[in-house]
């Protein structure tokens, strides 16, 4: 009887000591993403969702490539990829270690500094033909590539002459 309860106490020792571990391991990298922007206030697009206004800040599971764009009344859009690299301690094999085993988290800090230029204006008139003629080379492109334009180019304008 006696072996039965010392192996018991033992057993629930055990037990206690691996649900002890278990809650201080897996303390997963906390990463985030934060946004800024010359002046501030901005309005933020991450990919294709509007997410806030700068200074910007969010959490993110997965690296890779994102496309940040901002947006202010006044101001030239600005649209920017981020590589988002993981570190070397959440590379194969170091990951298991640093996210499973280690009893406590990582921080993963990326950081986006914008500085946005002054709007210029409307687009002027041979800007706008410009676009036109591009425009309609991609709109006829084929798999293989645009074709020329069928568009002719505006005349150049002409001078009046001095008599």
């Amino acid at each position: 009887m006696r072996t039965t309860l010392a192996e018991g106490w033992r057993a629930l020792l055990l037990a206690a000591l691996a649900a002890g571990l278990v809650g201080l391991a897996g303390c997963a990298t906390d990463r985030r993403l934060i946004v800024t922007s010359t002046p501030p206030g901005a309005l933020v697009r991450l990919d294709d969702t509007v997410v806030g206004s700068t200074p910007y800040e969010i959490p993110f599971d997965a690296y890779g490539v994102r496309r940040v764009t901002l947006y202010k009344q006044g101001f030239a859009t600005a649209s920017q990829q981020v590589v988002l690299d993981a570190p070397w301690y959440l590379a194969f094999p170091f990951d298991i270690v640093s996210e499973v085993l280690l009893p406590f988290g990582w921080k993963d800090v990326h950081r986006v500094d914008i500085t946005l230029q002054q709007d210029t204006g409307p687009v002027t008139r041979p800007d706008l033909a410009a676009v036109l003629r591009r425009a309609e080379s991609l709109r006829l492109a084929e798999p293989s590539g645009p074709r020329p334009s069928t568009i002719p180019p505006p005349p150049k304008p002409t001078r009046p002459s001095e008599d």
